[in-house]
C-alpha cells in the first residue's frame, strides 16, 4: 500500500517532531489511565472498609423487633442472603483507667449476636489479637486504633456507660481492624445480650443487619426482605448516598481534567500534520500531476496521524499497566504512613481501558482528519504554484 510507505517516510523524515507526537500522547493515555485505575481502587477499598463491619442491608422499623429470631429465619431463607444479625446501634462512654492515665470518649456501640456476625459478617476474620467467644457476655471488641491509643492490654477492664446511664464493665477480648479508620478509632463491639440490658431491659433488639453474597444486588433483596417481613430496610447505598455521590462526582471531575492532556496530546498531533502539509506542498503536487487521488492524498496523512497516536497509545497502555501492577503490588512508604492502608489499591477492569484506548484513537482521527483533508483538497497547479 503505497500510501503507508509515503507516510512512514514522512515519520522518519520529521523524527523529533513525531517524536514528540508520541510522547505526548503516551503522556496522556499514562495519566489518564493510571488515575482512573488508582480512584477506582480508593473507591472500592473505601466501600469494602465500610461494609466490613456493617451491613448491606439494615431491617429496622420505628420500634423495637421483638419476633427477631423468627425475623432473621425468614431473612436468611432469601436467595443471595448470606447471614442475617440481630442487633442494637446505640452511642456510649468509654472509660479505661491504665497506667498512663484514664481515657474517657464518645463511642458508637455495636451490639451483635457474635455467632450470627461470625458467619455472616466474618467478624472473626477481623480479629488481629485474642479472640471472639460468644458465650462470654462480659467480654469486649475495641478497634485497633482505639486499643493502641489508650495503652492497653488484652484482659484489661473498661467500663462502658449507655446513653441510659447504665453502667458496666467489660474485659478487652479483642482488637478488631476493619479497614476504615472512623470505625477503628470510634467503635466497640459488645454481646448482644449486655447492649439489651443496657438499653431496654428486654430480649428485642433495634435492627438486623443483613450481608449479602452480593452487595451491589442490596436492592431487590430489600424489596424482598421488606416484602416477606412487612419491615421496611435500607440498603448500604441508600445509607451512604452522600458519600457515593461525592465519590461519583470526584471521579467525574477527575476524568475531565486528564482527559484536557489527551486532548491536548491530539491538538500536538495536529499542528506537526499541518506544518508537513505546508512543508509537502509540492511533493502534494507532483503526486496529483502522478495520477494520485484526492481519497491518495488525504489516506498518506491519515494515516500518518494514526500511526503516531496508535505507537503512542501502545506505549501509554503498556507503561500504565506496568506501573499499575507495581503500585499494586509493593508498598510506597510515604503513602502508607498517611493513609489507612498497607498498599494503594488498584482496580481497572478491560471495558474501561478499551474505553480510554477508543476516546483516544477518536481525538487522535479528529486530529488528523483536518489537515490531512486540507492537503486532499489541493489541487495540482495550487501545489505547483509556489515551486
Amino acid at each position: 500500500m503505497i500510501e503507508f510507505f509515503i507516510a512512514k517516510k514522512h515519520i522518519i523524515e520529521r523524527k523529533k517532531q513525531s517524536l514528540i507526537s508520541v510522547i505526548g500522547i503516551t503522556i496522556g493515555v499514562i495519566v489518564l489511565m493510571v488515575s482512573i485505575g488508582i480512584a477506582n481502587g480508593l473507591d472500592k477499598n473505601m466501600i469494602d472498609s465500610i461494609l466490613s463491619v456493617t451491613s448491606h442491608v439494615v431491617v429496622a422499623n420505628s420500634g423495637k423487633i421483638k419476633d427477631y429470631k423468627e425475623v432473621k429465619d425468614q431473612i436468611e431463607k432469601i436467595e443471595g442472603v448470606k447471614g442475617a444479625v440481630p442487633s442494637i446501634a446505640t452511642q456510649g462512654i468509654f472509660k479505661y483507667n491504665g497506667l498512663f492515665g484514664g481515657y474517657v470518649s464518645g463511642v458508637k456501640i455495636e451490639g451483635y449476636d457474635l455467632e450470627s456476625a461470625k458467619k455472616a459478617m466474618d467478624l472473626d476474620k477481623k480479629i488481629v489479637l485474642g479472640s471472639i467467644d460468644p458465650d462470654k457476655i462480659n467480654g469486649i471488641l475495641i478497634g485497633k486504633e482505639l486499643f493502641g491509643s489508650i495503652g492497653a492490654s488484652i484482659g484489661d477492664e473498661v467500663t462502658i456507660i449507655s446513653s441510659e446511664n447504665k453502667e458496666i464493665k467489660f474485659k478487652i477480648q479483642g482488637i478488631f481492624q476493619s479497614g476504615y479508620y472512623d470505625y477503628d478509632v470510634n467503635m466497640v463491639i459488645l454481646p448482644l445480650k449486655a447492649v439489651q440490658y443496657l438499653m431496654y431491659g428486654e430480649d428485642v433488639v433495634s435492627k438486623i443487619d443483613v450481608t449479602l453474597d452480593d452487595p451491589y444486588r442490596a436492592r431487590p433483596i430489600s424489596i424482598e426482605i421488606t416484602d416477606k417481613t412487612g419491615i421496611f430496610s435500607r440498603t448500604w447505598g441508600d445509607m451512604n448516598r452522600n458519600l457515593l455521590s461525592a465519590l461519583s462526582l470526584e471521579k467525574t471531575v477527575m476524568i475531565m481534567v486528564f482527559s484536557l492532556i489527551v486532548v491536548i496530546a491530539g491538538f500536538v498531533v495536529w499542528v506537526t500534520l499541518n506544518m508537513l502539509v505546508r512543508e509537502k506542498i509540492k511533493d502534494i503536487g507532483i503526486m496529483r500531476a502522478m495520477g494520485f487521488s484526492k481519497q491518495n492524498i488525504m489516506k498518506v496523512f491519515l494515516i500518518q496521524g494514526m500511526v503516531l497516536g496508535g505507537v503512542g497509545i501502545f506505549i501509554g497502555t503498556t507503561l500504565s499497566l506496568l506501573f499499575l501492577w507495581y503500585i499494586k503490588n509493593n508498598s510506597l512508604d510515604f503513602i502508607t504512613s498517611i493513609y489507612y492502608l498497607t498498599k494503594i489499591p488498584v482496580e481497572i477492569t478491560l471495558n474501561e481501558i478499551l474505553i480510554i484506548i477508543g476516546a483516544n484513537f477518536l481525538i487522535i482521527f479528529i486530529s488528523s482528519i483536518f489537515p490531512a483533508y486540507r492537503a486532499a483538497k489541493m489541487e495540482t497547479m495550487e501545489a505547483l504554484k509556489y515551486e
